[in-house]
């Protein structure tokens, strides 16, 4: 199973980022791999990708969460991936989130995507509302 963790520091409160991290239908703004996200109901996500050139769809299942500490979900499709995000208040302005990826099928997962997502994040957290 690939695996990747990295951390990165929001200047935001912790409250705002747990909340736009929860708007998975936002998650192509920072994942630029994923194509679409439709929300199901309060735990279910559909999502489209493209792995190597191949489209691939499946759905998000969140599977467990602490409201501002962490997130947690499965993808069930044809790849077979976990994720837990965590949130750690540092300030009353900045946020520490931590975001660790699992995938039983997909050898790109990678330490560097999961700091390219960190970083689109950030960046998009920080200039926008």
């Amino acid at each position: 199973m690939n695996a990747a963790e990295k951390s990165v520091v929001v200047n935001a409160p912790v409250a705002e980022v747990y909340e736009r991290w929860l708007r998975f239908e936002e998650l192509p703004k920072f994942i630029k791999s994923l194509g679409n996200v439709k929300r199901i109901d309060d735990t279910h996500f559909s999502f489209s990708n493209d792995l190597d050139g191949q489209e691939q769809s499946g759905v998000i299942e969140v599977i467990r969460q602490i409201p501002e500490r962490r997130i947690a979900w499965r993808t069930i499709g044809e790849s077979v991936g976990l994720g837990v995000v965590s949130f750690e208040p540092l300030s009353d302005i900045a946020t520490e989130i931590t975001l660790k990826l699992r995938s039983v099928f997909n050898p790109s997962i990678s330490g560097q995507s999961a700091e390219e997502y960190l970083l689109n994040f950030k960046q998009s957290m920080e200039q926008e509302p």
